[in-house]
């Protein structure tokens, strides 16, 4: 176990991430921290740098106790090995200021391009004088997405349907969607700032069938970031790149890595539960603001199906598999979802991942 398992496409991001790290100091901080950790002979791979300079960094980090060496098993083996971990106050050091990376420069001429690809988007939404917060909120997440998103059909129905998603999102219902949340077409049946399908579709006057399919089915891909939750006639989503998004997954991965090192070290008597775990993780969103009472239980039940899809990716079905499993079976919350139900079925089958759509969640009717 040289570290902890991620997929290969992760893994392959966060090393082109790391490579564009001036700092040589937080290069070391930032590869333990999400590659986990790491024998001395996998820092200087990973990390490009000279024996020297990686001894060097792990001297000076040891010192200001921002990394630690543990002697940890390797199962395979049965041997022990030093590893160099983060440690609490590393992440903290970590996180005190932006990464400074040496291709900064080229996101920002990438951001320009697409937002210059989005200058029909952006037109239709100020010619129905949609407040300018709105339309930045939306191009900025858009943007993100990148290439996937402008192979699309750029058209009204595409426009509108994203319109839909952003209206109906789960930070959109507050403070928030009474400030922004102000179209020119007003309707008998507009009641409030949350709309089901039908009066969307009747308040707006597009076809519902394009909705449907864009809004509900097309967009709600891994590819293009975007999660739905589906309750009664409510649609409710929010994107990996929204406030909420990327502190849901930080979340997650944060709470398995803890549970990686507890695991491996013994450190805790905690019992491995998966529900317990997406209902911590859920009211702590709540806490921050970032869902509301009436969404929990439902988001409750997506985060869980999260979790154990980043639990796969990280590689707990080859390190911990008898823990996963034993969460899986002992799991009341998985059988509250379609998702849910198929995710158990694919793991204990042994299928392929790619049936399950993890961007959505279903509620199951009782």
């Amino acid at each position: 176990m040289e570290s902890w398992k991620i997929s290969e496409k992760l893994k392959r991001e966060l090393l082109t991430k790391s490579d564009n790290i001036q700092d040589n100091s937080r290069r070391i901080l930032f590869i333990l921290r999400n590659l986990g950790p790491q024998r001395f002979t996998n820092l200087v791979k990973h990390s490009k740098l000279s024996r020297s300079t990686v001894s060097k960094y792990l001297t000076l980090h040891s010192k200001d106790k921002t990394i630690e060496q543990r002697l940890i098993t390797d199962k395979d083996s049965n041997k022990q090995y030093r590893f160099y971990v983060i440690t609490d106050k590393g992440v903290e050091k970590l996180g005190e200021e932006p990464l400074q990376l040496k291709d900064e420069l080229f996101v920002v001429h990438e951001l320009k391009e697409n937002v210059r690809k989005l200058e029909d988007l952006i037109d239709f939404y100020k010619q129905r004088n949609l407040e300018a917060a709105f339309i930045i909120h939306i191009v900025r997440i858009v943007s993100k997405i990148g290439d996937n998103f402008f192979e699309l059909q750029q058209d009204r129905d595409l426009y509108m349907s994203l319109f839909y998603i952003f209206y109906n999102s789960i930070l959109g219902q507050g403070a928030f969607a009474k400030k922004y949340w102000r179209f020119d077409i007003p309707s008998p049946n507009f009641k409030g700032y949350k709309l089901d399908l039908d009066q969307f579709c009747e308040t707006f006057k597009v076809d519902r069938e394009a909705i449907t399919y864009l809004a509900r089915i097309k967009l709600i891909k891994h590819e293009f970031g975007f999660y739905l939750i589906k309750r009664a006639d409510s649609d409710f989503f929010f994107h990996e790149e929204d406030l909420l998004g990327t502190t849901t997954l930080r979340l997650i991965k944060d709470r398995l890595i803890d549970e990686i090192i507890n695991l491996q070290e013994g450190i805790s008597n905690q019992i491995y539960d998966l529900d317990v775990m997406s209902e911590e993780i859920t009211v702590e969103l709540k806490e921050m603001g970032l869902l509301w009472d009436e969404i929990m239980e439902q988001f409750q039940l997506l985060v869980l199906n999260l979790i154990i899809n980043n639990a796969i990716e990280m590689g707990f079905l080859n390190i911990e598999r008898d823990k996963l499993m034993e969460g899986l079976t002992q799991s009341r919350k998985l059988e509250m979802s379609k998702e849910g139900k198929l995710l158990r079925e694919v793991i204990f089958k042994g299928t392929k991942m790619e049936s399950v759509n993890l961007n959505t969640l279903t509620l199951i009717d009782n």
